[in-house]
């Protein structure tokens, strides 16, 4: 069976125009490029830049492991597979903006930076495919730019083909020695915590409260997606890590922030994204730093830290 969200992708990615007699049918959308350059052991960056037409509507992603897709020999020849992964970029983040990328709609030449497995807690994006991403993995990935539905004119735009066929792959899990990870490893990985209770603000949650907040997504609301990167940065200083004056600085603030507002679904409680979005990004690249055996107490090249020192940090 079809998944809803397939169905959508069809819809704005693929339409197909029927032009009356009268009119002559409108030049289809240049198909964006991607390009890669930043990887993590669970997320992949791509840059979506559109062709000289744009991409007025936002575009589709669509992706596959490398081991599937030369098993397959390429894409499937129905772009409605369940087998492939695709998520729809149709409106405007809230998340990860600190790199100047406010819209999903793009005029011609215009990038747009995206996280594929880091859409969990993303606005403006419609997708089955939210979870992180393996570790250690080559992935497939490829793009277009959605089409519209017209008007009761016969105003139809049709979507673009697809961009060629990029090659990315996630870092594999440090060996021995790590002690930073993502908040996608802590949610699934729950007997690894080296607590049982963490403090949000001026509210302590149990493990169970915590994992709830997990998985719960933002849907706009930037407590949610704070919360989610301070209990990962939170977890990985209680493991070991050895936080910048930067991080220090962006967990105490953020408690601040917090204070006694609730995190959903165990409260109501409720932040704009436009205040958090700063402070989520700082926490998330902090915990996307796995491969970097520096930054571990228990590294040769860390400066040790003391128990009480770390308390200090995460209360």
């Amino acid at each position: 069976m079809m998944r809803p969200l397939r169905s959508a992708v069809l819809a704005c990615a693929s339409v197909l125009f029927l032009a009356p007699l009268s009119y002559a049918a409108p030049v289809a959308l240049d198909p964006p490029t991607l390009d890669s350059n930043i990887e993590s052991t669970a997320t992949i960056h791509l840059d979506v830049t559109a062709g000289a037409t744009g991409a007025p509507n936002g575009f589709v992603v669509e992706w596959l492991t490398r081991a599937k897709y030369d098993a397959l020999g390429g894409w499937p020849a129905d772009p409605a597979d369940p087998v492939i992964n695709s998520a729809i970029f149709l409106g405007y983040p809230s998340l990860n903006t600190v790199d100047g990328t406010y819209s999903f709609l793009l005029g011609a030449g215009q990038t747009a930076k995206i996280e594929i497995g880091d859409i969990f807690d993303e606005t403006g994006v419609l997708s089955d495919d939210r979870g992180e991403m393996s570790q250690g993995t080559d992935y497939v990935f490829r793009v277009k730019a959605n089409g519209d539905q017209g008007d009761p004119g016969g105003s139809f735009l049709p979507g673009s083909g697809y961009s060629g066929t990029l090659t990315a792959h996630t870092k594999p899990l440090p060996v021995g020695n790590g002690c930073i990870f993502t908040q996608g490893y802590w949610k699934n990985h729950p007997s690894a915590w080296p607590v049982t209770s963490l403090k949000l603000g001026s509210i302590i949650y149990t493990q169970a409260q915590l994992l709830l907040i997990f998985n719960e997504p933002a849907a706009g609301n930037g407590l949610i997606s704070l919360a989610h990167q301070l209990i990962a940065a939170k977890l990985n200083l209680l493991s070991g890590a050895i936080p910048t004056p930067l991080i220090t600085g962006a967990i105490s603030t953020a408690d601040a922030l917090i204070g006694s507002k609730v995190v959903p679904p165990i409260g109501a409680g409720y932040l704009a994204p436009g205040v958090t979005s700063h402070l989520t990004d700082d926490l998330e690249e902090f915990n996307s730093m796995e491969n970097d055996p520096t930054l571990c107490q228990h590294s040769t090249d860390a400066k040790s830290r003391t128990w009480g020192e770390l308390k200090a940090i995460y209360r």
